[in-house]
């Protein structure tokens, strides 16, 4: 009798065990796994460690072998010259991190920040985007997303790209700071580069719109661009034809992601660099499926992160945590160098 007893107990314990395997493989294959990075190297440490084959970041990217890793611009501290040398090398680096499964969107410290006074070579700010999307996009001698499947990008504007990875659909919007290129303009002709400013944010209305339409049937939404949306003057008005610089050039595109949100009603999440807040939180009470990761770098947290997003934790789908130091995203967005925590206010 007792050994039918014990016979009958370790089936229950294999059979439970099993099914608690068949659970974590279901969910493994429910989720959907991704590493971003952005607003580095500034430094030589920093990019040392983003050096293939032996640097600490490039090597934990390099394990994980995630389906994609997405560079949210600013490849280059502010104040280092835009020279075609530079722009070659970091294209090489990161090419390196995760080779053609990498998306990248431009930063204001690529392109249009390259104008300032404080560089020992200072460029036309409308030429080093052409140069920029040459080297990046249109001659790309790396093949940077070659192995990403069904990856698409938008006619006219080649920098922003949309592709699905299980049940998320994603997409990057070409949003640059420096008020989305209309402020501080010293070296382009400001007609031209103010165009270019309008054309982008038109460029960018119709992708959130096609995203939105291809991601009908998806469970999840993440929008990946460069400025801090989040960080702006709640007095200024959104940007028009008649108000081209006093304004706020990121509210019209803040304002449609949160009227996706609401309509789209699953898991959205906006990833953006450019400020030094690291954090994942909910910005609006009234939108609780819209999520904001202010994503590493910058000076202040010197690392990759890899996102998960999880189907079946409704309270929290999107979790972020550090490649080196395995800790998850901060839920307060602290915008103190010296890390001082300072809690987010609701945003309008």
């Amino acid at each position: 009798m007792v050994k039918w007893t014990r016979l009958f107990i370790l089936l229950i314990l294999l059979t439970s065990s099993a099914l608690a395997g068949d659970v974590t493989h279901s969910t493994a294959e429910k989720s959907t796994r991704f590493v971003v990075i952005g607003d580095m190297p500034y430094t030589d440490t920093e990019s040392a460690l983003l050096e293939h084959p032996d640097g600490e970041i490039a090597k934990a990217i390099k394990a994980l072998n995630p389906p994609v890793l997405i560079h949210l611009g600013d490849f280059k501290r502010g104040r280092l010259s835009c020279t075609d040398e530079l722009y070659t090398d970091n294209y090489r680096q990161i090419a390196h991190l995760n080779p053609h499964k990498t998306v990248y969107t431009p930063g204001d410290n690529d392109w249009t920040d390259c104008d300032r006074f404080n560089m020992s070579a200072r460029y036309d700010e409308l030429e080093r985007l052409d140069t920029l999307r040459q080297i990046f996009f249109h001659q790309d001698q790396y093949q940077l997303a070659r192995d990403i499947p069904g990856l698409i990008r938008q006619e006219g504007f080649i920098e922003n790209a949309l592709w699905k990875i299980g049940p998320v659909v994603f997409a990057t919007l070409h949003i640059p700071g420096t008020n989305n290129g209309r402020n501080e303009i010293l070296r382009s002709n400001i007609e031209e580069a103010l165009n270019a400013a309008d054309y982008r944010d038109q460029s960018n209305e119709k992708w959130l719109q096609q995203l939105f339409e291809a991601a009908e049937s998806a469970q999840a939404v993440v929008i990946a661009f460069q400025a801090d949306l989040f960080d702006f003057d709640h007095d200024k008005p959104a940007c028009s034809t008649e108000n081209r610089t006093e304004c706020d050039g990121y509210r019209m595109l803040r304002d449609l992601i949160k009227s996706n949100a609401i309509q789209f009603k699953k898991p959205i999440l906006v990833i953006h660099g450019d400020t030094q807040a690291y954090c994942l939180h909910q910005p609006y009470t009234g939108i609780p499926n819209l999520w904001r990761l202010n994503a590493p770098g910058d000076f202040k947290y010197i690392d990759a992160s890899q996102v998960l997003f999880d189907p079946d934790n409704k309270a929290m789908p999107f979790t972020a945590t550090g490649l080196l130091d395995q800790k998850p995203a901060p839920a307060v967005c602290n915008d103190s160098f010296f890390g001082i925590s300072i809690p987010s206010p609701l945003l309008k």
